[in-house]
């Protein structure tokens, strides 16, 4: 089947480094905010196409 770089949920959640440091919390979270981001941006300009589409009929 397919191999994965986690052995389990826990080990996804915290990315524990070689040196020991848990950095998942932040992998996560710049995560969504970039997903997020995104997502209201596309919502906002759909907005705007159809307000703008309405003048233009």
């Amino acid at each position: 089947m397919s191999k994965f770089a986690f052995n389990s949920i826990s080990e996804a959640f915290t990315m524990q480094s070689l040196n020991g440091q848990n950095h998942g919390l932040y992998v996560w979270s710049v995560l969504a905010i970039v997903f997020f981001t995104l997502l209201i941006t596309f919502l906002v300009y759909k907005y705007k196409l159809k307000k703008i589409s309405k003048k233009i009929k």
